[in-house]
């Protein structure tokens, strides 16, 4: 473990990757993804994105990406003038073939607005009614009303030129129009202009802003004008205005304005003007547009230089082109003169001050151009901890120990006591040495030491040691050593620095994170509690109590009591600022803090040391706007994020979401999750969640954003369907139950007409087999009873022969009716009524009975037991009318409707009295057989007789 920590160590110390001089202008331009050099303006909308327009394109700016749009997205022309936020959020841009809106994502062309595509739009403006103005390059302005008339208003209506360039409207009402020829205001519906001769500093207007204390400013061609209760106060060039050519007004929240001018940019603020040019960073002195940010940045659209992002002036960084020998900074140290003095590993050390820099090394007198760290004493003289021994400076001698005086090298830090004449020194891989009475004694692990790696010492306010070491903490105090590691609350033992807080707290920082001891036990802090780096190698104090932590990734802030007091998100008690802020490189080097007396804090590096002025930073932190962009699926685009449905087989969903964060984009972290699944909350820097085989169902997918430890506000939110596969969807499980029901009803469909045939083949051959054996044989019997009674028998005989032979033929004549029951090949409706037909053929006309036989002719298949009660029924009622009803005149008719059976029988005869009701049997049977076939029958008695049966189902 000692070996791979002094591996990385060392790695770090001899690091030479050096970044760029960061200046205090961010530069964005066409090779980060803008379509075009040129920047005509700039504003930022309701959601927190920069929009630009530009000689070539609108781009959308989120921080990290540029979206471009152009006229095959639906933009007028490619050229872009102006553009305008409204109260409803739409986009409005003015190009120079008229004008367009911008809503949900979508750009569209107003009809209305046709006359003006052969118009430059140079701005677009809302009033307090409502009302569209549109100023055009040469047009004058268009006025588009609530009812959507456009009403033009040119110089012949009272305008100062008809080319304007801008328009506002004061706390009055009142509107303001400023123009090539000079300023002209609208009130009450009269026009109103103004030129030098009223004291406009010249009639070229660019630019026109309100200023929140009263008035507005003016830009002009001869410098910047404030308008106020009827007055002009112009300043220009003899007012230390960069240039009087201003061209773009930017407030900055603070009471002062940022100017954009045609050689460089102007701050004005409490009289006095502060200017920067391309010497100070600008990638394009003309500047044609502004731009002051919710997060209090200021940003500069120029001719042919894309837009600057100023970062402020709080960060002013060295390096080897500012004078320094050697980029890698390990300490910074302030004599009592206010010489600063800073260490570097490879060209020995440098005395900073208002002259500049003069660096010391080992042509000096210095015993190594290495150095880690030094030391201002109280009688002034400087100790100077190299990689191979000490130096004493003077002021004008340096004074070396050789091997026999001092044989332990790798001097890593050094402090004087405050209460006796001694110093201590921490080596790296041998110990601590006290240097006292010109003499050196060294205490190691064979004294009580925890580690003879030791790379920082610190003295508490009382009197105690505390030494920083690869093996823990340890504290001397009366001669003895009380050893601290993880076990005692240190987050790792491999400590690098150590602070005490004016209130008299150790801080240690370590490669784990950092550590407070207070009262005697010791509280971890480390990136789970929301420290952006597990590696601290120093923490600092400045004169507001906030701790300074130097990791890989930057400087972090470090706000203590707001840790302490929060219950929920301890995060936002950390603020990282890096290389994109303007630190000179995020990685900082063991030791390389530093406090001066003046407040400001130095931060060292291996790629320069930075100084940095809190009283100048010029951002503000607020929560960062959250928003997901798109969601693709297997690597497609969804066409729209609403009711949003994904089939199953695709099984890659990426949703890709940005927090807006302009200070600080790469900073920005996320927390989301998957509503629906059995994740919860996950944290993340990247800008994109995966997802891949999700099952299906419904899913809201929520995301939020923390930038300088601020939460937006709302989370972004998208819902979504993972639609099931084809197999698991209702119309399939509908359709597999009816295939499946179908196939179970075809095999018993199949089974039962298998078995009906079966049955009817059975019936025909019993039917035949009666008819044949049995029928035969009984009219065999009847023949032969016919023969016998030719011959010689008694009478007595012929007349038993006789009723043999008459009961023979009864017995076949009612077999015959069973046969044609029990014969399948008479199961048809059709066959019923033509077996009705031949019975009443062969009984009434031998009654002198006239007949009418209304009859079906279908082929609708009958059971056995309805064929053969309707047909016993209807045989029972003919029976009766030529027995007893006196009838001369039949009706027979049957209806089948809908599978519907009725049978009616009218005869013309006597009826059937009341007692012949009551008692004959006829009827009686004829009722039991319309039961067992679930029919109804009933009997009308009156001039003649009707019989009528009726079944719901044949």
């Amino acid at each position: 473990m000692r070996k791979r920590i002094v591996i990385f160590l060392l790695c770090l110390i001899c690091s030479a990757s050096v970044q760029s001089q960061v200046l205090p202008f961010r530069t964005y331009s066409i090779e980060n993804g803008l379509s075009e050099a040129v920047v005509n303006d700039m504003i930022q909308d309701s959601d927190g994105y920069i929009w630009i327009a530009t000689g070539y394109g609108l781009n959308r700016f989120d921080g990290i990406n540029f979206r471009n749009y152009y006229q095959e997205d639906g933009l007028a022309d490619n050229k872009i003038q102006s553009l305008y936020q409204d109260n409803e959020g739409r986009i409005w841009v003015g190009t120079e073939s008229g004008v367009n809106v911008i809503e949900d994502d979508s750009i569209k062309t107003i009809p209305s607005l046709e006359p003006l595509t052969s118009s430059t739009i140079l701005e677009v403006f809302e009033d307090e009614n409502g009302d569209f103005w549109f100023a055009t390059d040469g047009d004058g302005i268009w006025h588009e009303d609530d009812s959507g008339d456009l009403i033009q208003y040119t110089t012949v209506h009272g305008l100062a030129g008809d080319r304007v360039r801008d328009i506002i409207e004061d706390e009055d009402g009142t509107l303001w129009f400023g123009t090539r020829e000079g300023l002209t205001s609208l009130s009450g519906g009269n026009f109103r202009s103004y030129t030098p001769r009223h004291g406009l500093a010249d009639e070229k207007i660019r630019d026109l802003e309100l200023d929140p204390s009263g008035g507005f400013w003016i830009a002009t061609r001869g410098g910047l004008s404030h308008f106020e209760d009827g007055q002009f106060r112009n300043l220009t060039e003899a007012d230390d205005l960069v240039n009087n050519r201003i061209r773009s007004i930017s407030q900055d929240g603070a009471g002062g304005v940022w100017l954009g001018t045609e050689e460089g940019t102007s701050h004005y603020s409490n009289g006095v003007f502060k200017n920067y040019t391309t010497s100070q960073g600008l990638s394009n002195n003309i500047i044609y547009s502004t731009l002051f940010d919710r997060e209090h940045n200021i940003w500069f659209g120029t001719f042919g230089g894309g837009i600057n992002l100023f970062l402020g002036e709080n960060f002013k960084n060295f390096t080897i082109e500012e004078g320094l020998p050697n980029n890698v900074i390990t300490s910074i140290n302030q004599d009592m003169q206010g010489n600063y003095w800073i260490t570097t590993y490879g060209g020995g050390i440098v005395r900073y001050n208002e002259e500049g820099f003069e660096i010391l090394n080992e042509r000096d007198g210095l015993v190594d151009n290495k150095v880690y760290t030094s030391m201002v004493d109280s009688q002034g003289r400087l100790f100077i901890g190299t990689r191979w021994g000490l130096s004493i400076y003077d002021g004008n001698t340096f004074f070396n120990f050789d091997e026999t005086e001092l044989p332990y090298r790798k001097i890593r830090s050094i402090v004087e006591r405050s209460t006796r004449d001694e110093y201590w020194m921490a080596t790296y891989g041998e110990g601590v040495l006290r240097y006292r009475d010109q003499e050196f004694r060294l205490f190691s692990e064979d004294d009580g030491l925890a580690n003879n790696t030791v790379l920082s010492v610190e003295e508490d306010d009382q009197g105690n040691l505390w030494f920083a070491t690869y093996g823990g903490v340890s504290r001397f105090s009366d001669g003895e050593f009380t050893n601290f590691s993880i076990r005692d609350g240190l987050p790792n033992n491999g400590v690098l620095d150590i602070l005490e807080d004016r209130r008299g707290r150790l801080w240690f920082s370590t490669f784990g994170g950092i550590a407070l001891y207070e009262d005697g036990t010791f509280e971890s802090i480390t990136t789970q509690d929301g420290l952006p780096d597990q590696v601290c190698y120093f923490i600092i104090e400045d004169q507001d109590g906030i701790k300074w932590i130097g990791t890989n990734k930057g400087v972090v802030r470090f706000d203590y009591e707001m840790y302490r007091d929060a219950t929920e998100e301890k995060a936002s008690a950390f603020k990282l600022i890096t290389h994109a802020q303007g630190l000179v490189a995020n990685e900082m080097n063991v030791g390389a803090g530093f406090t001066d007396d003046n407040g400001e804090l130095w931060f060292g590096s291996v790629g320069g040391v930075t100084r940095y002025t809190k009283e100048a930073a010029p951002s503000k932190n607020v929560p960062p706007k959250i928003h997901i962009e798109n969601i693709r699926v297997s690597g497609e685009p969804a066409k729209t994020m609403r009711n949003l449905q994904i089939e199953s087989d695709n099984h890659n969903i990426v949703i890709n979401f940005i927090g807006i964060s302009f200070t600080g984009p790469e900073q920005v972290v996320y927390e989301y999750r998957l509503k629906g699944s059995a994740e919860g909350w996950q944290r993340t820097n990247q800008r994109f969640a995966r997802y891949s085989a999700l099952l299906p169902g419904e899913y809201t997918f929520e995301v939020r954003a923390q930038s300088n430890g601020l939460w937006s506000q709302e989370k972004a939110t998208v819902s979504f369907t993972v639609l099931a596969p084809f197999w698991m969807r209702w119309w399939f499980i509908v359709l597999l139950i009816l295939a499946v029901a179908g196939i179970i009803y075809f095999i018993y469909h199949y089974y039962r007409v298998r078995k009906m045939v079966e049955i009817e083949r059975m019936r025909v051959r019993i039917a035949s087999d009666l008819h044949d054996d049995v029928g035969s044989s009984l009219t065999e019997i009847a023949l032969q009873t016919d023969f016998l009674q030719t011959t010689k028998l008694r009478d007595d005989v012929k007349k038993s022969l006789s009723q043999i032979g008459d009961q023979s033929r009864k017995i076949v004549s009612s077999l015959d009716d069973i046969v044609w029951s029990i014969d399948a090949r008479n199961d048809t409706l059709g066959d019923l009524t033509d077996r009705m037909q031949d019975y009443v053929n062969n009984v009434l006309p031998g009654k002198e009975i006239s007949y009418q036989f209304n009859r079906l002719d279908m082929d609708e298949k009958l059971t056995v037991p309805m064929k053969e009660n309707i047909y016993l029924i209807f045989k029972e009622a003919i029976n009766n009318i030529a027995k007893h009803a006196d009838a001369t005149k039949v009706e027979v008719e049957l209806k089948n409707d809908n599978g519907s059976f009725d049978m009616y029988i009218r005869d013309n005869g006597s009826g059937i009295g009341e007692q012949a009701r009551k008692s004959g049997h006829g009827l009686r049977n004829m009722q039991m057989r319309a039961r067992r076939i679930d029919a109804d029958i009933d009997f009308e008695n009156g001039t003649g007789f009707t019989i009528h049966l009726h079944g719901d189902k044949i």
